[in-house]
């Protein structure tokens, strides 16, 4: 049986070649994701926008309906939608 066993100074060799293409992949792969991250964010930051835009008009016309009509949109939403 032939059992190699590398020389001392290999192992080092080896171990900075791991380590160096472990600080690349790192690096790669926050380089990849900072960009994939920063669309996500960008369309859920205006997603989120729109949905709070929508939410306070909603409220704010509530308010004004019962306010001025006496008119509950709520009720009247329910009334429709189970129609």
């Amino acid at each position: 049986m032939n059992t190699y066993r590398p020389s001392q100074s290999s192992n080092y060799w080896m171990f900075a070649l791991k380590f160096l293409i472990l600080i690349l992949g790192l690096y790669l792969s926050a380089v990849i994701l900072s960009k994939v991250f920063s669309l996500v964010f960008a369309v859920t930051f205006f997603l989120i926008r729109i949905l709070v835009l929508i939410g306070a008009s909603f409220i704010v016309l509530h308010f004004f309906l019962k306010l001025l009509f006496r008119i509950d949109l709520v009720q009247t939403s329910k009334q429709f939608i189970q129609r």
